[in-house]
């Protein structure tokens, strides 16, 4: 970076700075004008005042009690509870056998009824590979899904 670079970057900031500072005020200035109207409203509740006319505001009707308003924003859908790791295990334990014989991921979750964590799943299919329950058969890539091998247990 050369020294020229390094002042107009300096310069550039401390005018973004200003720039911010200058929208902080505009907007507390906004806020406090509609907090006034707010107090001038509030204060003509019982009555219209001779202070609000020589203002130039009309007599108002009764106010609205705020809260009915505006109303209440909708709530966001809550989200369901993440499984533990122990829940993730058992569960793909229970359905291990009834996957495909050659599946990925998505059979996975499909089987499960859920998306498990990535990495609880990873490393819970990494571990039946360990074992012997599973082999891969093709590393996945970007949005190519590794794909899954089971391995049926030998008939005595």
């Amino acid at each position: 970076m050369t020294r020229e670079q390094y002042e107009s970057t300096k310069r550039r900031l401390e005018e973004q700075l200003r720039a911010g500072i200058e929208l902080l005020e505009a907007a507390c200035t906004a806020q406090i004008r509609a907090l006034d109207l707010v107090w001038m409203l509030h204060s003509q509740e019982g009555g219209s005042s001779a202070a609000g006319r020589a203002a130039g505001f009309p007599a108002l009707p009764p106010a609205i009690p705020l809260a009915a308003a505006v109303p209440e924003p909708p709530r966001a859908a809550a989200r369901p509870r993440r499984k533990t790791t122990q829940e993730v295990w058992d569960d793909f334990g229970a359905i291990v056998w009834d996957l495909p014989a050659v599946f990925t991921r998505q059979d996975v979750c499909e089987k499960l009824g859920y998306e498990p964590d990535r990495g609880v799943l990873y490393r819970l299919l990494e571990a039946y590979k360990d074992q012997g329950v599973l082999q891969l058969q093709e590393r996945g890539g970007g949005r190519r899904a590794s794909v899954y091998e089971r391995i049926e247990p030998a008939e005595d």
